[in-house]
Parts: structure tokens; sequence; C-alpha cells
């Protein structure tokens, strides 16, 4: 097959070349490099390039796999790769390991002061008398119960917090406490010390939080959104954080990405915010590489068997 990366995976893809001599691999410095010949002749793509639009797809005739390197497909034409048939695998679970120390980062940071220590040192004072919150029997509430949360879970039970979990149906998943079904938030929010949105965006996340979500999870709640920005309106989340709601939120997403810089959001004091970075890792493509790898082993004629093989009709 004629394979196409749009991602510069370096020696990885030299290892591509050299493990599967059977294939045409090529590689294209960005999406705006593919040529119209690219397109029309490439039958896998390798790409996380939200200019994978309908009109490309329409052109790639020969298209039979998008290999897409990112996790959320939210952005991509899924009702036109649906229709062509056209095979869609993503890269989730590369983040667990990534995204799950993000979290823990934010709640250090938060718990033991960090930034009032900062502020200090730069105001060359000293205190000791600074209390610190701990880790151990906080409860712990993750929106979703993936394989990001999952991770995430197992290090939240190494520190001796109570982990509850919201998923679609309430089924048992390993490393938490409770699960239970999604419609019963505001009971897992009420009972929480820290909430964490890992939710992909689906028709069903978007403005699923309301402001009675919040006033359920209290003014001494932490709020961590490493998911999508869309799980809640920005007036909604801003409404919370603003009235106290919630005692803080440490944010990588957003409503409408990039973050203008009149945002509201950068004039509040009870917020912690990062510019949607928390799947970056210096691994992260050799671990997208070997899904692909696994995947392009099966073949494309027992794509069924594919890793990470998105259900276009779910967004996930």
């Amino acid at each position: 097959m004629k394979i196409i990366s749009t991602i510069n995976l370096k020696e990885i893809f030299n290892d591509l070349v050299s493990a599967y001599p059977e294939h045409e691999f090529i590689f294209r410095d960005g999406f705006d490099a593919l040529t119209e010949e690219d397109i029309a002749m490439m039958e896998v793509i390798i790409t996380y390039d939200s200019k994978l639009n309908s009109a490309v797809i329409n052109k790639a005739k020969r298209l039979k796999w998008i290999a897409w390197y990112a996790a959320g497909v939210n952005k991509l034409p899924l009702s036109e790769i649906a229709a062509k048939n056209i095979v869609l695998t993503n890269a989730r679970g590369v983040h667990k390991i990534q995204i799950s120390e993000y979290i823990f980062s934010y709640i250090m940071t938060d718990y033991k002061n960090v930034l009032p220590y900062y502020e200090l040192q730069q105001q060359r004072g000293y205190k000791t008398k600074i209390r610190h919150k701990e880790l151990f029997n906080q409860t712990i509430c993750f929106i979703g119960t993936g394989e990001i949360p999952q991770y995430a879970a197992h290090i939240a039970k190494a520190f001796g917090m109570k982990v509850i979990g919201l998923n679609t149906d309430g089924r048992p998943v390993e490393n938490f406490d409770t699960v239970l079904n999604i419609e019963r938030r505001e009971e897992a929010f009420k009972t929480a010390d820290i909430i964490v949105n890992v939710l992909p965006e689906t028709p069903q996340t978007i403005n699923l939080l309301t402001i009675s979500d919040f006033e359920a999870m209290g003014p001494e709640a932490l709020f961590i959104n490493v998911g999508r920005g869309t799980i809640a309106k920005e007036e909604v989340l801003l409404q919370a954080l603003q009235e106290n709601k919630i005692r803080k939120a440490c944010l990588d997403v957003y409503y409408n990405e990039p973050l203008e810089a009149d945002n509201p959001l950068y004039e509040l004091d009870n917020v912690i915010m990062t510019p949607h970075i928390t799947g970056n890792s210096l691994h992260y493509n050799q671990r997208a590489t070997e899904i692909f790898k696994h995947n392009l082993s099966i073949g494309i004629n027992s794509s069924k068997e594919f890793k990470n093989l998105v259900d276009t009709n779910k967004g996930y």
C-alpha cells in the first residue's frame, strides 16, 4: 500500500520503511506539502492535521485507512469517512501516562501551595506556618473511565485516595472503588474533593456540565479538565469560578481554542491554565506508531481486529 505520513516521525519513519518493505512509505513535511497526486493515490495516511476535511476525503479515491495520531476525532468529517468505508484508528491510550502525570502535577501544585511558595520566594520571604492539604483519604472523581482515568486511578490508589468513576452504565472498572452511571454525577460530585473530566467530545458530552453540577461539587472542590473544553459552556465555568461555586479549576482545554488573550478566564485568581499540552510527550510518536505497526501487521483486510478502531457513529 501507498502510505503517506504528514508527521515527521524521524528515525521511527526509517524503521517503518525497513520493517515493511512490501509497502511504499512517503513523508510529506506537513499537510500543506501534500500534492494532488498524493491525495489521489494514497491508500493510508498517518496524520493528526484537521485539514483532513471533507474536500480531501472526496479527492482521496484510493484511501482505505486513516491512522489518526491523536485521540479525539471530533474535528474529522466522520460521516464522509463512514460513507466511503474508510477505516479510522486513533491514538487512544498513548496519552495515559503523561496526562495522568499532569493531573497529579495540578493537584500537587494546588495542595502543596507551590505557587504561594514561589511568590514568597520572589519576595525573599520565609514563612513556615503555611499548612497543606494531603491527598491521603481524599476522594477523586473521574468523569469517564477509559484508559487515561484507569491509569490515573491506579496512581490515586497509591496515594491512599478514594476513587469514583462515572461512565455510561455504571459498569465496574479496575482501580475504582465506586462507578456510577453518569446520570448520577451530582451524587458523585457531592462526595468528591477533586473532579477530573477526561471525556472526549461527542454530541452527548457537549455542554454536559451545567451550573447545578458545579454547585454539587461545592465550594471546596478542585475541578480539573484534561478532556475537552466543550464539557461545559464557558459562561457556566466562569460563573462557577467567579461565584466560588467551586474553589479552583485547573484547565488544559477550552471551549474555543486557541484561547484569546482577552478571555476573562485570564482575569481570575482561582484558575491554573495550560495551553492544551497535557498529551505532549517525547514518547508520543513511538507509542502511536506501535499501534500503527500492530494494525499494519494484521492487514487492512482484517481491520475489524485493529487496535483503536474508531466507531464513526459514536465518535470514539
